[in-house]
Protein backbone atom coordinates (compact mmCIF):
# COMPACT_ATOMS: atom_id res chain seq x y z
CA UNK A 1 0.00 0.00 0.00
CA UNK A 2 1.34 3.86 -0.73
CA UNK A 3 2.14 5.44 2.16
CA UNK A 4 -1.05 8.13 2.59
CA UNK A 5 -3.78 5.28 2.17
CA UNK A 6 -2.15 3.19 4.67
CA UNK A 7 -2.63 6.50 6.85
CA UNK A 8 -5.87 7.01 6.15
CA UNK A 9 -6.99 3.32 6.48
CA UNK A 10 -5.59 2.80 10.02
CA UNK A 11 -7.35 6.32 10.96
CA UNK A 12 -10.32 4.48 10.03
CA UNK A 13 -9.74 1.07 10.95
CA UNK A 14 -6.63 -0.18 12.95
CA UNK A 15 -5.76 -3.35 11.38
CA UNK A 16 -4.40 -4.58 8.23
CA UNK A 17 -6.57 -5.01 5.35
CA UNK A 18 -5.53 -8.69 4.62
CA UNK A 19 -6.41 -9.40 8.54
CA UNK A 20 -10.07 -7.18 8.17
CA UNK A 21 -10.28 -9.22 4.84
CA UNK A 22 -9.94 -12.37 6.38
CA UNK A 23 -12.49 -11.73 9.40
CA UNK A 24 -15.12 -10.65 7.08
CA UNK A 25 -14.60 -13.85 5.41
CA UNK A 26 -14.75 -16.14 8.22
CA UNK A 27 -17.60 -13.92 9.88
CA UNK A 28 -19.69 -14.35 6.11
CA UNK A 29 -18.54 -18.08 6.15
CA UNK A 30 -19.64 -18.59 9.93
CA UNK A 31 -23.26 -16.83 9.05
CA UNK A 32 -24.04 -18.91 6.55
CA UNK A 33 -23.42 -22.29 8.43
CA UNK A 34 -25.76 -20.83 11.15
CA UNK A 35 -28.28 -20.65 8.63
CA UNK A 36 -27.61 -23.89 7.18
CA UNK A 37 -28.25 -25.14 10.89
CA UNK A 38 -31.45 -22.61 11.26
CA UNK A 39 -32.83 -23.93 8.02
CA UNK A 40 -31.79 -27.57 9.14
CA UNK A 41 -29.80 -28.54 6.38
CA UNK A 42 -26.53 -29.30 8.76
CA UNK A 43 -27.14 -30.68 12.55
CA UNK A 44 -25.87 -29.60 15.68
CA UNK A 45 -22.04 -31.31 15.52
CA UNK A 46 -21.84 -30.05 11.53
CA UNK A 47 -22.52 -26.45 13.13
CA UNK A 48 -19.81 -26.67 16.02
CA UNK A 49 -17.12 -27.89 13.45
CA UNK A 50 -17.57 -25.13 11.27
CA UNK A 51 -17.86 -22.46 14.17
CA UNK A 52 -14.93 -23.97 15.50
CA UNK A 53 -12.98 -23.77 12.46
CA UNK A 54 -14.21 -19.97 11.46
CA UNK A 55 -13.64 -18.56 14.91
CA UNK A 56 -10.23 -20.43 14.92
CA UNK A 57 -9.30 -18.86 11.64
CA UNK A 58 -10.52 -15.36 13.33
CA UNK A 59 -8.04 -15.69 16.38
CA UNK A 60 -5.38 -16.97 14.21
CA UNK A 61 -5.82 -13.80 12.03
CA UNK A 62 -5.20 -11.53 15.78
CA UNK A 63 -2.81 -13.51 17.72
CA UNK A 64 -0.14 -14.89 14.54
CA UNK A 65 2.07 -15.65 16.91
CA UNK A 66 0.40 -19.09 18.14
CA UNK A 67 1.05 -20.07 14.63
CA UNK A 68 5.27 -19.73 14.88
CA UNK A 69 4.36 -22.36 18.07
CA UNK A 70 2.50 -24.54 15.82
CA UNK A 71 4.97 -24.33 13.42
CA UNK A 72 8.20 -24.91 15.60
CA UNK A 73 6.22 -28.38 16.81
CA UNK A 74 5.97 -29.28 13.35
CA UNK A 75 9.47 -28.23 12.56
CA UNK A 76 8.94 -25.83 10.38
CA UNK A 77 10.41 -22.21 10.89
CA UNK A 78 7.16 -20.02 10.08
CA UNK A 79 3.51 -19.83 11.21
CA UNK A 80 2.10 -19.08 8.18
CA UNK A 81 4.22 -22.35 6.37
CA UNK A 82 2.37 -24.59 9.16
CA UNK A 83 -0.89 -23.06 7.60
CA UNK A 84 -0.90 -23.47 4.40
CA UNK A 85 0.51 -27.39 5.38
CA UNK A 86 -2.00 -28.26 7.57
CA UNK A 87 -4.93 -26.49 5.16
CA UNK A 88 -3.18 -28.65 1.89
CA UNK A 89 -3.53 -32.24 4.32
CA UNK A 90 -6.93 -31.44 5.23
CA UNK A 91 -8.13 -30.80 1.37
CA UNK A 92 -6.83 -33.72 0.52
CA UNK A 93 -8.43 -35.31 3.51
CA UNK A 94 -11.67 -33.71 2.23
CA UNK A 95 -11.39 -34.98 -1.19
CA UNK A 96 -10.90 -38.68 -0.21
CA UNK A 97 -13.86 -38.32 2.19
CA UNK A 98 -16.01 -37.00 -0.62
CA UNK A 99 -14.55 -39.24 -3.35
CA UNK A 100 -15.70 -42.19 -0.68
CA UNK A 101 -18.94 -40.75 -0.10
CA UNK A 102 -19.48 -40.45 -3.73
CA UNK A 103 -18.62 -43.93 -4.68
CA UNK A 104 -20.81 -44.81 -1.70
CA UNK A 105 -23.72 -43.24 -3.30
CA UNK A 106 -22.91 -44.48 -7.01
CA UNK A 107 -23.19 -48.05 -5.59
CA UNK A 108 -26.42 -46.92 -3.27
CA UNK A 109 -28.15 -45.60 -6.77
CA UNK A 110 -27.01 -48.96 -8.68
CA UNK A 111 -28.49 -51.50 -6.22
CA UNK A 112 -31.80 -49.24 -5.67
CA UNK A 113 -32.23 -49.35 -9.88
CA UNK A 114 -31.34 -53.15 -10.20
CA UNK A 115 -33.76 -53.81 -7.31
CA UNK A 116 -36.27 -51.86 -9.02
CA UNK A 117 -35.62 -53.63 -12.54
CA UNK A 118 -35.88 -57.41 -10.90
CA UNK A 119 -39.11 -56.12 -9.61
CA UNK A 120 -40.06 -54.43 -12.53
CA UNK A 121 -40.38 -51.25 -11.63
CA UNK A 122 -38.70 -50.15 -14.71
CA UNK A 123 -40.87 -50.64 -17.77
CA UNK A 124 -39.48 -49.73 -21.35
CA UNK A 125 -42.33 -47.48 -21.92
CA UNK A 126 -41.76 -45.52 -18.64
CA UNK A 127 -39.46 -42.58 -18.30
CA UNK A 128 -38.80 -40.01 -21.23
CA UNK A 129 -39.36 -41.46 -24.78
CA UNK A 130 -35.50 -42.04 -27.08
CA UNK A 131 -35.78 -40.80 -30.44
CA UNK A 132 -34.43 -43.61 -33.15
CA UNK A 133 -31.50 -42.05 -34.80
CA UNK A 134 -31.66 -42.82 -38.53
CA UNK A 135 -28.55 -44.33 -40.17
CA UNK A 136 -27.55 -42.79 -43.45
Amino acid sequence: MSHWFQKIWYQIWPINPIEALLTIFALFAWSRAILKFRSKIINQKELIFWSFLWLTAIIIVFIPGKTTFLAHLLGMGRGFDAMVFLAIIALFYAVYRLYIKSNEVDQDITQIVRQMALRGGIKKSQGRKVRKIKKK
